[in-house]
């Protein structure tokens, strides 16, 4: 089997001739090389070519962020908005004046709105790429109260969703075999996810959420158009598995709140691309939980960058019981195994003779790490997971 058919089979439920290892290297990649310090073996080498070189599956969602992006990609980030050349639509802003500088470290956006102007600051430094950030960190929220809703709303009302299929389909020959290129839609599951996440500051999201519930709600209600057209561009392109919704956390998307804020919006989503016979997966990075209760109703088909004990409380096999037998776990290798200052090499052994005998037939389950490989991470121990992965059989 291909690396692909691998994969794929295990999100099918089907068997497969050994456990699919795809850890994600494009942050480790990005880190290493702002520092200088690639390995040789590994200098030049994009997502899929590292991969080849590693003998891993390829672990390819969203898009290779180890490519040169053009900083106008980032000129909506601040609306938790990028467009980058592997994903199937671009976003446009229409008709209302925009403004965007840069230099090494800022990205500053202003928009113009007939509500008045919305002020976007980003900021990335040398530092936190040499740490494998690929994305910019929020200096000046879109929102900071209720009074800047009108202006907001205004902005995502004039936002163009232009379909590029194309993009995508050279993503996917890219990939080929060597893994699945899952296409990338929304990382807010809902609007008001979207707002939570990369909007608002968190702690103002809070009481905004208690105090100016329907305010917030007209604001989402006028933001849905939009996500309904990043839906229907994500259907239409030539992918097998896609992307919505990540960054859960039961303290920071809390139970309630996921099950009336988020659940209702992975059903739809994945009720739509379940009819475009497409496979739906999101990205359930956190503390689950609290969490593992409200998934399966969800109706998505992979758990991405599940990450286990000791960073979460939950054990792989406790996440795969939660979740049920319907969904596939990508994931389970929690960073701080790869990272001899933080696990030495008598528990590391003892971890990975632990999670194996854990996994049973191994059933839709796709070995990665949580959530990315570090930068400082022992690549031996990567390649000891990986044989471990091809010699493994169901006990």
């Amino acid at each position: 089997m291909t690396h692909r058919e691998r994969m794929l089979s295990a999100i099918r439920g089907e068997p497969t001739d050994q456990l699919p290892w795809a850890p994600r290297m494009d942050l480790w990649s990005i880190a290493l090389r702002e520092r200088g310090t690639v390995p040789a073996e590994f200098v030049g080498l994009n997502t899929a070519e590292i991969s080849d070189a590693l003998g891993v599956a390829c672990h390819a969602v969203r898009a290779d962020y180890t490519l040169a992006r053009d900083p106008q990609d980032l000129v909506l980030r601040g609306l938790g908005i990028d467009n980058h050349g592997d994903y199937p639509f671009r976003v446009e802003l229409r008709d209302l004046p925009v403004s965007f500088s840069h230099d090494a470290e800022n990205y500053r956006t202003l928009i113009e709105t007939p509500a008045g102007p919305v002020n976007l600051h980003l900021k990335q430094t040398r530092e936190m790429t040499s740490e494998g950030i690929s994305l910019p960190f929020v200096k000046s929220y879109a929102i900071n109260s209720a009074d800047d809703f009108e202006a907001i709303g205004q902005i995502f009302e004039h936002l163009e969703v232009i379909p590029k299929p194309e993009n995508y389909a050279a993503f996917h020959d890219r990939v080929g075999d060597r893994g699945l290129a899952v296409a990338s839609g929304s990382v807010g599951a809902s609007p008001v996810h979207l707002i939570l996440h990369d909007l608002v500051a968190m702690d103002k999201f809070f009481y905004l959420y208690a105090d100016e519930r329907k305010a917030l709600s007209r604001l989402t209600d006028r933001m849905t158009p939009f996500f309904e057209a990043m839906l229907d561009a994500l259907t239409k392109c030539c992918a097998e598995v896609v992307f919505w919704g990540g960054n859960y956390d039961q303290d920071l998307t809390w139970p309630p709140f996921f099950k009336e804020e988020i659940t209702p919006w992975l059903k739809r989503v994945s009720d739509r691309v379940h009819e475009a016979g497409k496979y739906l997966l999101t990205h359930t990075d956190g503390e689950n939980k609290d969490l593992l209760p409200l998934y399966p109703p969800c109706g998505f088909d992979v758990a991405e960058s599940v990450c286990p004990k000791p960073m979460t409380q939950c054990s792989l096999d406790e996440v795969r019981k939660g979740l049920g037998s319907a969904t596939t776990v990508w994931g389970g290798i929690p960073a701080v195994a790869l990272l001899p200052d933080s696990m030495d090499d008598q528990t590391f052994e003892a971890y990975l003779e632990e999670l194996f005998a854990s996994l049973g037939a191994g059933d839709r389950l796709i070995l990665g790490v949580s959530d990315n490989v570090p930068p400082d991470a022992d690549l031996n121990r990567l390649r000891e997971i990986g044989q471990r992965a091809q010699a493994f059989q169901a006990r």
